[in-house]
């Protein structure tokens, strides 16, 4: 499910809005009627960050791009550490 609000009437419901999206509502927030932001939840940002490293890995080693990468840059990628 999703919404959509413009910043200025979703500043008095953020925390609503907030909860919401930790319920894994896509809540898009509105400038002058052009999408500038969304509010998802932190597990699916997770699970977006995750899937996107999966593919880029792959990406790599497909086009035979892939390089050794250290321990600590493998869990960067993977969205563990920044």
């Amino acid at each position: 499910m999703s919404s959509t609000y413009s910043i200025v009437e979703a500043r008095g419901k953020l925390g609503d809005l907030a909860r919401r999206a930790a319920q894994h509502e896509h809540i898009t927030l509105t400038d002058r009627g052009v999408p500038a932001a969304v509010l998802i939840s932190p597990v699916e940002l997770e699970n977006l960050q995750s899937s996107l490293a999966l593919a880029e890995y792959e990406n790599e080693k497909l086009n035979g791009t892939l390089r050794t990468v250290s321990h600590e840059e493998a869990r960067r990628r993977l969205g563990f550490t920044k």
